[in-house]
Formats: C-alpha cells, structure tokens, sequence
C-alpha cells in the first residue's frame, strides 16, 4: 500500500517519534560504575563520581535520589564493606559519613549448571537532593584490601524522586512543532 499523500506520512512519523522520543527507565538519569581489580580495593584510591542527569528530560526542579550499587562475585564472597563517602560541590557545603554495606547473596540460590554469578546490593544513600553545579561524590573503601576481593564493581545512580510519567496524551498535548 503506498501513502499517497505527504500529510499522512508526516503525522505517522510525528507519532512514531512521540512515543520513542526521551524516555527514562526506572526513574534513573544517570549512572556510572568502576571496576574494582581483582585483588581488591586498596583504602588509599579514592572513587569519584559526578552524577548529573545527562538526558534533555532533566528538570533543574526536580530532587534527586542517590543509590549506591556493588556487584560481587559469589565465588570470593566480600566481607562487609566499610566506606567512606565525601560530597562537595562547587557552592561549598562539603559533607562526609560513614557507610556499612553488607554484601548478601540473595535468599534463593541460583538454578542450572555452572558456578558463575554476579551478585547485586543495592540501597538508597541520600533522598532530596537538590543537585548543585559541581557535585561530587567520592568513595573510599575503610575495609582491608584483603577483605574486598571478590568485589567486581561499585556504581552510584542518580533517580528522580516522586517521578510521574506522563501518558501518551499528555504528551501530545504538549507536543509543540
């Protein structure tokens, strides 16, 4: 079937990009994770991170939460993981606190062949954050470098707080050319 007719081809093409056009997963509008070597993490490298919401969605209005990842291997299960983490931004306002993650595999073990896994532990650091330009976010492993082997990676993600997507007709309504 052909489309005779541009206006037609126009307005299915405005659709199409309507409903892939920006979109967030979870609330999520930033992430970032660093791997970790193998014989663990020596408590003098210091990880910075600079979360800031990297998408065209992003509201300067709107608060944020701070989620702190670490993956880990089942096989060299980790020790619970002390840390410390430091804020800073460029307005001042510098701020540091201590951390305690256990690192539990979940309650059910995994099915079918093979002894591969990577295990997650996820948990909210900070709510309502109100980002500032500049903001930095650094971790710092206190537990022994022997302590964190097994440790694959650590990430902090960035999420808006109370997120509420739109529906496609809000979206159209708002849609401007």
């Amino acid at each position: 079937m052909r489309l005779k007719s541009p206006l037609i081809l126009f307005i299915i093409l405005s659709a199409v990009a309507i409903l892939s056009g920006c979109r967030r997963v979870n609330n999520v509008v930033w992430s970032k994770y660093v791997s970790l070597p193998e014989d663990g993490w020596d408590p003098v490298n210091v990880i910075p991170f600079f979360p800031w919401p990297e998408d065209s969605i992003a509201n300067p209005g709107d608060r944020y939460s701070l989620i702190l990842s670490v993956r880990f291997s089942p096989i060299n299960r980790p020790s619970k993981l002390h840390l410390v983490m430091r804020q800073d931004s460029d307005e001042g306002g510098e701020s540091s606190d201590t951390l305690a993650v256990d690192l539990l595999p979940p309650q059910s073990t995994p099915m079918g062949r093979g002894t591969y896994a990577v295990y997650e532990t996820v948990d909210t650091l900070l709510r309502g954050i109100d980002l500032k330009p500049g903001y930095c976010v650094e971790l710092q492993s206190l537990s022994m470098t022997d302590n964190t082997k097994g440790i694959i990676d650590i990430g902090m993600i960035l999420e808006v707080d109370n997120y509420k997507e739109s529906s496609f007709i809000e979206r159209i309504q708002n849609f401007k050319l």
